[in-house]
C-alpha cells in the first residue's frame, strides 16, 4: 500500500520554515560548504528562488511504501477534526469528539506514528495535534 501527503505552501511559509530550520540564508550556505550535502543544496536554491517570489505556491509531498497503515472511519474523522477544527490539545480534540482522553490519545499517538499528524508543543505541557498535509492518498 502507498500513501502520498501532500501540502501546499506559500513561498513565504516556506522561507519562514527555512530560518526556524536553519536560521539564516548564510548560516544554511555555511552548512552546505561545510558538507556537501545535497539536500542543503536543494533547501538553498529553493530559499533564493522564493526571496524573488514570496506569494509562489509550492506543492510538495512525500510518499511511504508500507503495510502498517491502519485508518479506520473512526481516525478518518480524527484526522478531518484535526485539519479543520483545529483543536488546541489533544484533551480539546476528546472534549469535541465527546470521547474521553483515554480513548483518544492511543489514537493520537498512533496516527502520529504513521506519519499523518504532528504533535506541536503548547502550553502547560500539552500537545496540539497538527495535520501538515492537505490531502492524503491511500493507494492500495
Amino acid at each position: 500500500m502507498m500513501i502520498t501527503l501532500t501540502k501546499k505552501q506559500k513561498g513565504y511559509e516556506v522561507i519562514k520554515e527555512f530560518t526556524e530550520k536553519y536560521g539564516t540564508f548564510e548560516e544554511l550556505e555555511r552548512l552546505y560548504k561545510d558538507t556537501g550535502n545535497p539536500l542543503f543544496l536543494v533547501d538553498l536554491e529553493n530559499w533564493d528562488f522564493l526571496k524573488n517570489n514570496p506569494d509562489e505556491t509550492l506543492t510538495s509531498g512525500i510518499a511511504r511504501v508500507t503495510n502498517k497503515i491502519n485508518v479506520s472511519d473512526y481516525e478518518l474523522e480524527i484526522l478531518d477534526f484535526i485539519k479543520n477544527k483545529k483543536p488546541r490539545s489533544i484533551r480539546e480534540l476528546a472534549r469535541f469528539l465527546e470521547k474521553d482522553i483515554r480513548i483518544i490519545h492511543p489514537k493520537i499517538k498512533e496516527l502520529e506514528k504513521q506519519g499523518l499528524i504532528e504533535l506541536k508543543e503548547g502550553v502547560k505541557n500539552s500537545k496540539i495535534p497538527y495535520l501538515n498535509y492537505d490531502k492524503i492518498e491511500i493507494a492500495i
